[in-house]
């Protein structure tokens, strides 16, 4: 009768292991997909940072160019400026159908991926 009753404690002690080492897990694994998002965001950043730095100073030297070669410095900025305003327009009507799915689904597949 004991041995029954040790075999039932051993087994709910075994139970018990169990369901701490999966919550321990189950923590685990949520920091790793927190310190990799984190890391990609920090990434990110950055690179969209360096982007914008490069973008500007290519944009101001074609302008500027642009603007030689028309006599008028000030045509040159607003010609580039009218270009960026085309390419903002675009952006905004193709967010819906392209860029909110696209966005979206990279996200998702970053969680759960």
């Amino acid at each position: 009768m004991f041995e029954i009753k040790d075999k039932v404690e051993d087994i709910a002690s075994n139970v018990e292991e169990i369901a701490k080492t999966y919550y321990r897990l189950s923590v685990i694994r949520i920091a790793d997909k927190g310190s990799s998002l984190a890391a990609s965001l920090l990434i990110t950043f950055f690179v969209a940072a360096l982007l914008f730095f490069a973008m500007f100073f290519v944009c101001m030297g074609v302008s500027w160019w642009i603007g030689q070669k028309l006599g008028n410095p000030t045509l040159g900025f607003f010609i580039v400026a009218g270009g960026l305003f085309v390419l903002l327009l675009l952006v905004l009507l193709l967010t819906k159908k392209l860029l909110h799915p696209f966005i979206r689904n990279v996200i998702i597949k970053a969680i759960y991926g």
